[in-house]
């Protein structure tokens, strides 16, 4: 939906009137124009209407972004969920279609890539991907100095972690912890999406028995510093549990390790944990 549709939802759903949602921002009347989608409203006077009204940035964001896509950018994004829905149903036919649509359809490379990963992945095959994939994979965070803020490779990482080299792993892991220290604010969708990432590589790191070796222990541990201290909101406490379940395994203190496995389970998080390394359920 666009703005103005986005902004009269809204209202609706707060049970205010016209007068009341734009009150000390705008005129009535200009407002109402706005909702009926006859005039533009400035930056500044919508964010002080969602802020005023305590209104989720990222909730009206996922309302109206679809609305302001291009004709390519939409078959790509409806393309992707379309190929989500498919790994999350575990719907190997379904998948197979998807990705082959993908593949035939799309104009964007790192989808492109994303699906070749994700349909190997699913078939096993991993071992089968070409080098030059691989190669396309590491000259696309070359060139892109600042990817960390786009999510499009940050998905990218995510679903090509398991074949790329445990070097460029680390290596694009300390540019993004670093990077992410030098931001004055990062937006709670974001840090999830990071917490993601640094989740992925904590596995990776334990399945390629790197936490062993001394040169990627203290980013390692760097990383679950950061996990433990990233953001106090709720929605991350499965993060933190995470990482707190990794160090225990990284120090073999099982105790620790079934401790939080026992917690989870009795709180009814036991299909969220099934893929965690070592969880016996």
């Amino acid at each position: 939906m666009k703005i103005g549709e986005a902004l009269r939802k809204i209202r609706t759903d707060l049970g205010l009137s016209q007068a009341k949602m734009c009150e000390g921002i705008v005129q009535r009347p200009f407002y109402s124009l706005v909702e009926s989608g006859k005039s533009g409203i400035g930056a500044e006077s919508l964010i002080m209407i969602l802020v005023s009204h305590k209104i989720d940035i990222n909730y009206f964001y996922n309302l109206v972004y679809k609305s302001y896509m291009s004709k390519e950018e939409k078959i790509n994004e409806e393309l992707q969920e379309e190929m989500e829905y498919a790994v999350h149903s575990k719907n190997s036919s379904l998948l197979e279609y998807e990705c082959n649509k993908i593949l035939s359809l799309s104009d964007n490379t790192i989808l492109k890539i994303r699906t070749i990963v994700t349909r190997a992945y699913f078939e096993g095959k991993l071992g089968e991907i070409d080098e030059s994939v691989k190669k396309r994979i590491c000259m696309e965070f070359d060139k892109e100095e600042k990817w960390i803020d786009k999510p499009e490779y940050i998905r990218l990482l995510a679903n090509t972690m398991p074949i790329l080299e445990i070097d460029m792993i680390d290596s694009l892991i300390i540019h993004l912890l670093r990077s992410i220290d030098k931001k004055e604010f990062i937006s709670e969708l974001m840090t999830e999406r990071y917490l993601r990432i640094l989740e992925n590589y904590l596995v990776t790191c334990f399945d390629r028995d790197v936490y062993l070796k001394e040169k990627y222990s203290t980013h390692i541990y760097n990383v679950i510093k950061y996990v433990l201290n990233a953001s106090e909101s709720f929605h991350f406490i499965i993060y933190k549990l995470h990482a707190r379940y990794m160090y225990a395994l990284f120090q073999n203190d099982e105790e620790e390790r079934q401790d939080i496995v026992r917690f989870l389970k009795k709180y009814g998080y036991g299909n969220v944990i099934k893929s965690w390394p070592k969880v016996e359920l």
